[in-house]
């Protein structure tokens, strides 16, 4: 591989259970959950060049929080992104992109930049853009991460359900994440709050979906179209649940395919990105 040109890759990111918190530091901000990092996410291919862009999926895009990440290098870099995933279903593809271009600036250019900083470096363009509070913190992570305490590094902690199952998925639309985030949260902190409490007592990938579901129900987050999906993998003997924040069924093994329908299907995504 040239020197050029670099590749990386950030998994996509499904919160199953959140709480938002913020702060007037953004490093402070995010949230406490859990959810499940994919083996569908986002390729990145970096190089320098004579301004900074972003490329998704072809289309020349204007990302703010990416905006924010490569204006923070010296250099200029030209990243193009590639994903299968759709944009505000619930993926956490504004996380995985910032943080992508993040790691990718920083292979590409050869600065003497930690992990940790370029975590930092994302996780703040993301909360600042309004876009995402916990998914760069747990793409960083891989697998199954719980986020115990919110915020960036030095501030938030993580710890982990152990799996390698195969996740089934189906997106019907978007969801405007900021509308939510900047609306009245109490409930969503509250339920959030007591699900996360009811997980940490025996951790597990089943509970963690018997959770999501309650999560998504008891905050009025859930659609009509999602709950009727999900009650059919549950009346045929699975488990699935929605997607924070987006209109997505994410579902455990094949759940989605024995209630009949036709997913896309992926695995947990247990590794985490690196620094060349």
């Amino acid at each position: 591989m040239s020197y050029n040109q670099i590749t990386t890759f950030i998994p996509g990111h499904v919160s199953l259970l959140f709480s938002p918190f913020f702060s007037s530091n953004p490093l402070q901000s995010g949230s406490t959950g859990a959810g499940i990092n994919l083996s569908d996410g986002v390729t990145f291919t970096a190089s320098i060049a004579d301004e900074s862009k972003l490329i998704l999926n072809g289309l020349n895009v204007d990302i703010s929080a990416v905006t924010t990440v490569l204006n923070s290098f010296s250099q200029p870099v030209r990243i193009e992104a590639k994903t299968n995933l759709p944009l505000g279903a619930g993926f956490g593809l504004s996380g995985a992109i910032s943080l992508g271009s993040a790691i990718s600036a920083h292979n590409v250019l050869k600065v003497s930049t930690s992990m940790s900083e370029l975590i930092s470096l994302a996780h703040q363009a993301d909360v600042s853009a309004g876009t995402g509070l916990g998914d760069v913190m747990s793409q960083a992570r891989g697998g199954v991460p719980i986020r115990l305490n919110p915020g960036g590094p030095g501030h938030g902690s993580l710890t982990e359900i152990e799996s390698d199952a195969t996740i089934e998925y189906i997106s019907l639309g978007s969801v405007d994440t900021n509308s939510v985030l900047s609306g009245n949260i109490s409930q969503i902190q509250s339920m959030g709050k007591k699900y996360l409490d009811l997980l940490l007592t025996n951790p597990s990938i089943d509970l963690l979906f018997d959770l999501g579901y309650d999560f998504a129900t008891n905050t009025n987050l859930i659609t009509p179209a999602i709950d009727e999906i999900i009650n059919s993998v549950i009346d045929n003997g699975g488990k699935a649940s929605m997607a924070m924040l987006g209109e997505t069924v994410i579902a455990l093994e094949t759940g989605l395919s024995d209630a009949g329908y036709t997913p896309e299907t992926c695995t947990i995504y247990n590794s985490q990105p690196h620094l060349i």
